[in-house]
């Protein structure tokens, strides 16, 4: 390499390599985002002058992650609705189609399967279907005007639910593929997500409730190994930890569990060609699929309904019995 006249620097004949390092912000910076309308995209471009031709050109994009903690308290608690309707037909009423839901959290990870419970129940005379659905909604805003964009990825269907008759899910798992993490720390595009369960109802208006979720970028971790959760009727739950030990007693390594690396997976609507008219002639391979956190191998471990551990138990050791009131 040698250095021109005007101080740029001149390659000579032959291969050359340069390291570059550049240091995002640590806040303010909003997850990669390809949508039909407008995307968020971040990338690098390098340029070679070459005197008297054509410069070569080359552009690589990279994915950013903005962390969404699922962890955190408000991603915990569970969302919940309900609804009911009468179907009328001309001067004849059939009787209410009822319909309850909950999932067990608010936040997920792609990977990770919604734990759905609901209660239908069917007093119409006609048969009505369940279904639940993974809704996402794109938002772009500009100039004062707004458009949306909806798109349905996984569904799991129920059991036909006949006239006269009631049934219940009890955590029906819905899988979220490698979709973008909920972003809504943009003032130009946002992208929300909501869970809905449908009855669906021939000849008539579905019906269907709405539970707003987060998808987020950090997995949820496991409970502490000596976690232990007692739930009582009609009381508050009651968490139980054992006793510290002396400090002197106490490992310090296993203060904490390890948690494992991210993994990530290629989003699930695929790639996109990032050049544009302004590259003109663009030297490689144009397409780019961001990459979201991704939980691989998931599986779903329910809420323990008692402790495992009684903070009173009885002097009865031996034996078991069963009665009824």
């Amino acid at each position: 390499m040698r250095e021109s006249g005007d101080g740029r620097d001149v390659l000579t004949e032959g291969h050359h390599e340069f390291n570059f390092t550049f240091l995002l912000p640590s806040t303010g910076v909003t997850t990669s985002f390809e949508g039909k309308y407008g995307s968020i995209r971040y990338w690098l471009k390098a340029e070679v002058e070459k005197p008297w031709s054509f410069n070569h050109k080359t552009k690589k994009a990279f994915t950013v992650i903005s962390p969404i903690d699922i962890n955190r308290n408000e991603y915990l608690t569970a969302v919940e609705s309900s609804v009911e309707k009468t179907l009328c037909c001309w001067c004849c009423t059939s009787g209410p189609i009822s319909l309850y839901a909950r999932t067990d959290r608010k936040g997920y990870c792609p990977g990770e399967s919604i734990a759905i419970t609901a209660d239908f129940e069917n007093l119409s005379g006609r048969t009505v279907v369940p279904h639940a659905t993974l809704h996402q909604t794109q938002t772009f805003l500009a100039g004062g005007k707004s458009r949306s964009r909806h798109c349905k990825f996984t569904t799991v269907t129920g059991v036909a639910l006949q006239p006269g008759r009631s049934a219940n899910w009890d955590a029906q798992l819905l899988k979220i593929p490698a979709v973008s993490p909920s972003i809504t720390n943009c003032c130009l595009i946002h992208v929300e997500y909501t869970v809905r369960i449908t009855l669906q109802i021939p000849g008539a208006y579905n019906l269907f409730v709405d539970l707003p979720i987060v998808i987020g970028t950090v997995p949820l971790r496991s409970r502490p190994p000596h976690y232990r959760t007692l739930g009582l009727p009609s009381q508050p739950q009651i968490h139980f930890y054992p006793a510290a030990p002396p400090y002197s007693e106490a490992d310090t390594d296993d203060a904490l569990p390890v948690e494992p690396p991210p993994t990530y997976a290629e989003c699930i609507e695929g790639s996109v060609d990032i050049g544009d008219d302004e590259d003109g002639e663009i030297l490689g391979d144009t397409r780019f699929t961001p990459m979201y956190a991704y939980v691989h191998d998931y599986l779903y471990h329910p809420p323990p309904a008692y402790s495992e551990v009684d903070p009173h138990p009885s002097r009865q050791t031996e034996g078991a019995s069963c009665g009824s009131h």
